[in-house]
């Protein structure tokens, strides 16, 4: 069974900055370091996709999760962490890179050099430091050779198969901790410049390496879900929820001391009700730069400073321009209505349901089509049926959208700080 190391040596910097601000994830932390370690280290674990909507913590939780396997000097296992990028990058390139970032990793963990994982070696530096590792050595001249007969797809294998291959020669274990994996798909050019949108076809067999599982998120839901179901139940689905209550709740308390705002156990369950433990309207109303006044034992100012988010802050930027830019791509009227319909149901309805409460005109496999670009948008969600349809209670994403978008609709503008009051639980008419 899995240790915890007495320090976590933070070898990856990690993207939520202050280590502090990291807070709750027990239930996560025991699956992987509990029954999903005792699999890896017997040769059963299932390669893993971590799924969830953008800023709901899943990277925070990929790093620490690396930082924790890589503080554990004396076990067998490596973690190998890599977020592939949204920006155009040839397969050849690509292989280096990625096979450059695994074998930093790799010498960091086997010489406690936490510096090769907070600067890995590019390809090119990386042949100064693999002369006594065959394993990395001969597969970084077969990459060489590949790259001069223009062989890139050979080149690829090599790389995505190192981790693999290794830990099964030499008796280890490898987590391969992949973020942003939607991007495998859209971003990597072959030699004429086109797009290889097969990518991920990489992993039909490699993720079933029980030597080197891997574990992969993306802040696209759908498009990741559309790749991890093409590859035939390689991967289990995992959704990485809101915080729960008491956690949550410990997040709050934990950024108010770190953003030095006051607050009370008052405060603390009007931010709870408020935010239902969602890590991005949490972190966006201690560090909003409308945290004046750093007092949130005031109820006005939590008012201030979410109506200020919500209306062109953090939380603006996540869902207002997100979803007028969908907005861009669907028939812009049905979809608004659709949307809005759905928010004051506040339950699942079908396409029927649809139709005839808007009086819709349209068929139902427009429709359907139609709820199913919100779905790839992740605007809306599949009910208990696929002719269910529902959106997730969310007071703060219903309120952006609201605030965009209603008065147009059905030509009345929310009273955003009357709501956000009554969503606390305080006096609406205060």
């Amino acid at each position: 069974m899995f240790t915890m190391p007495e320090k976590i040596i933070y070898a990856l910097p990690e993207q939520i900055g202050n280590t502090e601000l990291f807070v709750g994830r027990k239930k996560e932390f025991d699956y992987y370091l509990g029954d999903w370690y005792y699999y890896l280290v017997n040769n059963m674990a299932q390669s893993q996709a971590i799924v969830a909507r953008r800023k709901k913590g899943k990277t925070a939780f990929l790093q620490r999760l690396f930082n924790i396997l890589w503080s554990c000097s004396e076990s067998k296992v490596i973690p190998f962490y890599y977020a592939i990028q949204d920006r155009q990058i040839t397969l050849a390139s690509f292989a280096k890179e990625f096979f450059a970032t695994f074998a930093s990793h790799y010498l960091s963990f086997l010489t406690r050099n936490r510096d090769w994982v907070i600067t890995p070696f590019n390809y090119a530096a990386l042949k100064g430091h693999i002369a006594s590792y065959p394993e990395l050595h001969m597969r970084c001249q077969s990459i060489d050779e590949f790259e001069k007969t223009g062989n890139w797809d050979l080149m690829w294998t090599v790389a995505s198969c190192a981790p693999s291959e290794i830990a099964a020669s030499k008796g280890i274990k490898i987590v391969q901790i992949f973020d942003e994996f939607q991007n495998i798909n859209a971003y990597i050019l072959d030699d004429q410049k086109n797009t290889i949108d097969t990518m991920s076809g990489t992993y039909l067999i490699l993720a079933e390496k029980r030597e080197a599982p891997l574990i992969i998120s993306g802040s696209e839901v759908h498009g990741l879900l559309e790749i991890v179901r093409r590859l035939t139940a390689r991967f289990e689905e995992n959704v990485l929820e809101n915080l729960p209550e008491e956690e949550a709740k410990d997040a709050i308390r934990k950024y108010a001391e770190i953003y030095r705002t006051k607050i009370d156990d008052i405060g603390v369950e009007k931010l709870w009700n408020l935010t239902n433990g969602d890590p991005l309207y949490i972190k966006a109303l201690f560090s909003s730069k409308h945290n004046t006044k750093k007092d949130y034992v005031q109820e006005d100012n939590i008012i201030e400073v979410y109506t200020q988010e919500i209306t062109g802050g953090q939380i603006f930027k996540t869902w207002g321009e997100y979803i007028a830019k969908i907005f861009l791509e669907v028939n812009k009227r049905n979809a608004k209505r659709l949307l809005l319909y759905l928010f004051q149901a506040g339950e699942e309805r079908t396409r029927a349901q649809m139709i005839k409460d808007l009086n819709l005109d349209m068929t139902d496999s427009e429709l359907e089509t139609k709820l199913l670009q919100l779905i790839k948008a992740d605007l809306i969600s599949q009910g208990e049926t696929n002719f269910d349809y529902k959106i997730g209670k969310d007071k703060t994403y219903e309120l952006v959208f609201r605030r965009l978008f209603q008065k147009e609709i059905d030509y009345f503008a929310p009273d955003i700080k009357k709501e956000l009051r009554q969503e606390m639980g305080g006096n609406a008419n205060f």
